[in-house]
């Protein structure tokens, strides 16, 4: 989502923070920032787990802020426990050198739920049907889901069916008879993959694998596919993902992570980077440099375009080592 998003009202702030994280929350504090009237970040945190260093590390992912508002959603909370816990917040976002606009409440978010001002003389309003909003159409329009909660998101990471030991070894064999030529002919394949929405078979799945864990330069070529779609390259690897075990697994979740981060979903991202993460915990031998770096990357706040980089890059390397041609970033890419 490159263009910068308008909000106009607090329902419609409210309704847009599901499109915003990729998931329903519940439970949550959410910390919404913004440059003028135009969203700059969004951090959640759990009810009630809110700390001083969670809120200085969300102030500080971005200069370009100029207020923050405080959005509380929880079910079955009493009102004090509501009050507290964004009197709370508010206290250590002002402590920390916030310009705090407001602090609102609602028990769930979703069209035609009640939202209260914890900060004026309580006053409330209806949210609108998140889908309405400039954020939502957005995400329906390039293809992005929402989870109904971050349980689902986290889901989407899980292992499902894998390849076979034939799989795998004829995957070796393709590598062994293709020589220079197999990087290629995956990097091109996944291209088509991307480009026409195609799910991948196990058997691209153990080449893919064999490929990412054998060939850094043709993994940082595969970065280059977030040019054509980043949303549509995350699901591909995410699925790839879903096939593959040990160190092949963790590579492919480390660059189905990627792909979210530069798709401006967060979220997602750290998602996909804790599975790979407890992956990579049972397999000590697995290569994790690059989770690592972009870990950091994340949890320090890095914006997306800033990571982008990094798939202008591997369009460069897919064409000039691999001969095969991936769109050149546009002028909005960064």
């Amino acid at each position: 989502m490159t263009e910068p998003i308008k909000i106009d009202n607090t329902g419609e702030m409210i309704a847009a923070i599901p499109a915003m994280l990729g998931f329903v929350p519940s439970q949550s504090v959410v910390l919404v920032f913004l440059a003028g009237n135009r969203l700059s970040h969004i951090v959640r945190m759990d009810f009630g787990e809110v700390d001083h260093p969670l809120v200085t590390a969300a102030i500080n992912r971005s200069d370009d802020t100029d207020g923050v508002y405080v959005i509380v959603v929880a079910e079955n909370r009493t009102f004090h426990e509501v009050l507290d816990e964004s009197e709370r917040v508010i206290a250590m976002l002002l402590g920390a050198g916030a310009d705090v606009w407001g602090s609102f409440y609602t028990p769930s978010i979703r069209g035609g739920e009640t939202w209260t001002d914890m900060r004026g003389l309580f006053e409330t309003g209806k949210i609108p049907d998140p889908a309405t909003t400039e954020v939502g159409a957005a995400t329906v329009l390039n293809g992005r889901t929402i989870a109904r909660d971050r349980s689902e998101l986290t889901a989407r990471y899980r292992r499902k069916d894998s390849v076979t030991v034939t799989d795998r070894r004829r995957a070796r064999a393709a590598k062994e008879t293709m020589g220079e030529e197999f990087a290629s002919s995956i990097i091109r394949e996944l291209a088509e993959l991307v480009s026409t929405r195609t799910t991948p078979d196990p058997a691209l799945a153990a080449r893919v694998g064999l490929l990412l864990t054998t060939d850094i330069h043709a993994r940082d070529a595969i970065l280059g596919l977030a040019v054509i779609d980043p949303n549509v390259a995350s699901e591909t690897m995410e699925a790839i993902a879903s096939k593959l075990r040990t160190r092949e697994r963790v590579a492919a979740l480390t660059v189905a992570g990627f792909f979210a981060y530069v798709n401006f979903q967060g979220p997602a991202a750290g998602s996909a980077f804790t599975a790979a993460r407890e992956e990579a915990t049972q397999h000590p031998l697995c290569d994790t440099r690059m989770l690592g770096l972009l870990e950091k990357a994340l949890t320090a706040g890095l914006h997306p375009t800033m990571i982008r980089k990094l798939a202008g890059t591997g369009v460069g390397i897919a064409r000039e080592k691999f001969r095969v041609e991936l769109p050149a970033p546009s002028g909005d890419w960064i």
